[in-house]
């Protein structure tokens, strides 16, 4: 199953209000007000991220903006840290209980 690299390019004078996720390169020369999950993440200098970034690997050229946490680890579980970023629906405003364990 060889298919080539893949990219995703976010170009500068587009702007995304919402979460991103990419397996391969993702190269942000706009805007994302979200969390970003990637492979490889390059970071444009016009471009810029407010929240999350979870990469394998990260490249910020000078003038990009990271602004919120940033995870980089080679072994990081993408998928997991997708699912980590979701947000319950917004019609669930409940309060979600702690798990409990028992011993049987």
């Amino acid at each position: 199953m060889g298919g080539g690299n893949k990219m995703t390019i976010l170009a500068a004078g587009t702007y995304i209000h919402g979460d991103l996720f990419s397996d391969d390169l993702m190269i942000i020369e706009g805007g994302v007000e979200g969390n970003v999950v990637g492979n490889r993440v390059i970071v444009k200098s016009q471009g810029w991220v407010h929240g999350e970034l979870t990469c394998k690997s990260l490249s910020i050229e000078l003038g990009g903006v990271v602004n919120g946490m940033v995870r980089v680890s080679s072994t990081q579980n993408l998928l997991g840290a997708m699912h980590l970023t979701q947000l319950p629906p917004e019609d669930d405003q409940r309060a979600l209980p702690a798990a409990e364990f028992s011993e049987e």
